[in-house]
């Protein structure tokens, strides 16, 4: 209700929320390295969040990796090695 003679103030008030930013260094090679992981619809600190929050790794990624290597042979002969001196001992 206003009254003769009186005087009505409106204010209205607006709260913005951001998120904050932060400046961060890296090495021209990492930059590299994440603009290439980065997708054409995300920022870097997607990318960043990402990677951050992978903790588990896929192993089937490593699936095969000392396929033809000379370190499996030598793995393959250590073990044969062990099997034959625990069969001697019993």
């Amino acid at each position: 209700m206003v009254f003769e003679g009186q005087i009505v103030l409106y204010i209205c008030v607006c709260i913005h929320s951001t998120m904050s930013t932060k400046t961060i260094s890296i090495r021209e090679e990492v930059y590299d390295i994440l603009k290439s992981l980065k997708r054409e619809n995300e920022s870097f600190s997607d990318v960043i969040g990402k990677l951050a929050k992978k903790r588990k790794s896929d192993l089937s990624q490593y699936f095969g990796v000392l396929k033809d290597s000379r370190v499996l042979n030598e793995i393959e002969e250590d073990y044969k090695k062990i099997r034959a001196s625990a069969r001697q001992r019993i």
